[in-house]
């Protein structure tokens, strides 16, 4: 029977690399796993499950790591996963032996099964399964891919591989493990690089624009990073045919997702008349602008066609919670706008009672609740939004919102600062934040709060900063700070909607002074 060989590479990966190896080592007959300088019980670890280690120092090529591992393997076959990744389905062990010994094919696609923010599952194929020949090596300094060798080999512009049966999860794409981990600010360094070095990388902006355009449950993540994103996703769309159709289709969702956060409905509406905008993924995006256009009708019809349907392979990936709660949470909010609230609190309880949907329909519930007057039930509905998912930023910023509204000032800065932390330079968070601050005259607080910022700062913060400027007197600084006029003024909207009206004339009568 052929043999296979798993070939990994990691660093600092103790924690999720015993699951990994011992999810594969059922398929497998070696295990060559490199290690990029583990500061923790890595290598002990994966000794111990029977790794070949080899150590290589890191040089900020993910390629040039995985095809050590490559020229290590002696199998037939290798079989490519990252330490927090693991087997979780798929043929029996003897069963991919024989099916590897019938093919003629150089390699076999994999399902993978990503964990995704939100409490999502998100499946497409990925080519993880190849023959072992000195030809098939990774590509690319991040986000490495291995089918163009294999291709080129073949003499063929593309390879799309049957699959194996293997079904692969993975968890990395979680946003607070990158964090902790230090793999996003690492991630977003290689890839600026890559795009500068190489500026007609349709890859590289791909991969970077996507870092920058966090989507969660067919929303992006709204702030400033999508400035940075749509610098890329922009030319990728002014140069179409240049990415593979399924990265194609998926830059497009970001795309849209992005301009319909920084609220560019048009742009998005036309991007949406595309041949590629297929699929439940896209007509999620077209009800948000329904919603955004305030076209209630439309958007619940889209929405309820969207409940349990079956895209096959329509869309770029499938993320099955888009047509369970995500699609009621839809609908929720277009039969609120309707002002159908009972219509509303039906759909949201059908959305809190399906798996996978972390905290949006929960806060279409909370949202039902408040328009139903119910403060307590609307706060109850929130908080279990977040114990869904605590790093939903929604969650947090609608909640935040409630408590602002009950004047408990102290809560609501914190929970607008737990948003402000997951979306930076969302204009509508910030500007919550600053009245929260203003409210209790908190002004150095205020100020600790977005100066520093590693994001440049939107509209809201600079009208934070501008008015914690006003409300000392400080008519340099106040200048300095270039108050935008809309902003401002809606913060001291809100501050008169929780009573402060002596502040707001102060505040008032500070900017005049200036």
């Amino acid at each position: 029977m052929s043999r296979i060989s798993l070939c990994l590479i990691a660093r600092d990966e103790g924690d999720v690399v015993e699951r990994c190896l011992e999810s594969a080592r059922p398929y497998v007959d070696e295990i060559v796993l490199v290690d990029t300088g583990s500061n923790d019980d890595t290598r002990a670890k994966a000794k111990a499950a029977g790794a070949r280690l080899v150590t290589r120092t890191w040089t900020g090529d993910f390629s040039a790591a995985r095809n050590a591992s490559l020229a290590e393997a002696t199998g037939d076959w290798i079989l490519v996963l990252d330490a927090d990744e693991w087997i979780e389905g798929g043929p029996a062990p003897d069963a991919l032996r024989l099916r590897l010994d019938a093919t003629e094919a150089e390699a076999l696609s994999g399902a993978m099964h990503d964990r995704v923010d939100g409490g999502g599952l998100r499946r497409y194929p990925l080519v993880r399964l190849f023959r072992n020949r000195p030809e098939h090596r990774f590509q690319g300094e991040i986000h490495e891919q291995i089918v163009p060798s294999i291709a080129r080999r073949l003499g063929m512009r593309s390879v799309d591989p049957e699959p194996s049966g293997l079904e692969v999860g993975h968890d990395g794409f979680l946003r607070a493990r990158r964090v902790a981990k230090g793999k996003e600010q690492r991630t977003l360094d290689l890839l600026r690089r890559r795009v500068v070095a190489a500026d007609g990388d349709a890859s590289a902006r791909y991969f970077l624009a996507r870092e920058r355009c966090p989507v969660v449950l067919g929303r992006a993540v709204p702030g400033s990073h999508l400035d940075e994103a749509l610098v890329h996703l922009d030319w990728l769309y002014d140069h179409p045919g240049i990415l593979a159709p399924r990265l194609a289709a998926d830059a497009l969702r970001l795309r849209v997702s992005a301009l319909l956060a920084k609220r560019r409905v048009d742009e998005a509406r036309r991007a949406l008349a595309d041949p590629l905008a297929a699929g439940v993924v896209f007509e999620l995006l077209r009800i948000d602008a329904d919603l955004a256009e305030g076209n209630a009708e439309a958007a619940l019809e889209r929405a309820r066609a969207c409940f349990d349907r079956d895209d096959g392979v329509a869309s770029p990936f499938d993320e099955h919670a888009l047509v369970g709660p995500v699609a009621r949470a839809r609908a929720a909010e277009a039969a609120l706008l309707q002002g159908d609230v009972d219509g509303a609190a039906r759909f949201a309880e059908e959305g809190v009672c399906l798996p996978g949907g972390g905290a949006c329909a929960w806060v279409a519930k909370g949202a039902v609740e408040c328009a139903r007057g119910s403060t307590l039930e609307a706060m109850k509905a929130y908080l279990e939004g977040l114990r869904a998912d605590p790093s939903d930023v929604w969650a947090w910023a609608a909640f935040a919102e409630l408590v602002l509204s009950t004047e408990d000032f102290r809560t609501a800065a914190d929970a607008f600062g737990k948003a402000a932390a997951l979306a930076p330079g969302w204009d509508a968070v910030d500007e919550g934040l600053a009245a929260a601050f203003l409210a209790e005259e908190r002004y150095t607080e205020l100020e600790r709060a977005f100066e520093g910022r590693s994001e440049s700062p939107g509209e809201g913060a600079r009208a934070a900063l501008a008015l914690a400027a006003a409300a000392r007197g400080s008519v340099s600084l106040l200048h300095d700070r270039q108050a935008p006029v809309a902003a401002v003024q809606r913060i001291l909207k809100r501050l008169e909607a929780v009573g402060r009206a002596g502040i707001v004339q102060r505040l008032g009568a500070g900017l005049r002074g200036a």
